[in-house]
């Protein structure tokens, strides 16, 4: 396999200082990852020269610094990559900005906690169909009743069942009658 070079975007020096500051777990560790690759620096001045031999840095591969920072050697090969082509642009988590717009506004969503506070339009309990369906009579809005009930969760909501009745429990005036005695006949 042939070998990645890696383009200097930024000082061995410079990556590091990124590595330390970066917050997010997934570009921090590929900032490690590429600050590892940099660290092989040609010298520039005599001094340095010096200092890269007594530092002992040897030029490290992907799969040599993928065992150092707990990546595989592809994820390794693909940061250097990105790292070659876009710079330290290239190590930014990508997953942030992925994925669909919610399917209701912030009005909508508002207007929703608020209508699950009240009594649901026929009746009982707000269940996940329920949100579903006031959501497209409302709105216009078409999901699934799974998609209700995560609306319902997500707004801070539980699911409210009323307590079972035993099928041969006594009737009100039989439970008043025993509360009034307390049982003794």
């Amino acid at each position: 396999m042939r070998r990645l070079a890696v383009h200097r975007h930024l000082t061995a020096d410079q990556a590091r200082a990124r590595y330390r500051a970066c917050a997010r777990p997934v570009e921090k560790t590929r900032w490690h990852a590429i600050w590892l690759l940099l660290r092989t620096d040609e010298p520039r001045t005599p001094w340095h020269a010096i200092w890269l031999l007594l530092r002992t840095d040897e030029p490290r591969t992907p799969a040599q610094v993928a065992d150092v920072v707990g990546l595989s050697a592809i994820a390794v090969r693909h940061a250097l990559r990105r790292w070659n082509r876009l710079g330290p642009d290239g190590l930014t988590d990508r997953r942030r900005a992925n994925g669909a717009a919610p399917r209701l506004t912030a009005p909508q969503r508002a207007a929703l906690r608020a209508a699950l506070r009240k009594r649901p339009p026929d009746g009982g309990l707000w269940s996940g169909p329920k949100v579903a369906r006031y959501a497209r009579d409302r709105w216009g809005v078409r999901v699934s009743a799974q998609a209700g009930w995560r609306w319902l969760r997500g707004l801070g909501f539980t699911l409210q069942v009323p307590r079972p009745a035993h099928p041969r429990a006594a009737d009100a005036a039989a439970r008043r009658r025993w509360k009034k005695t307390c049982g003794r006949g």
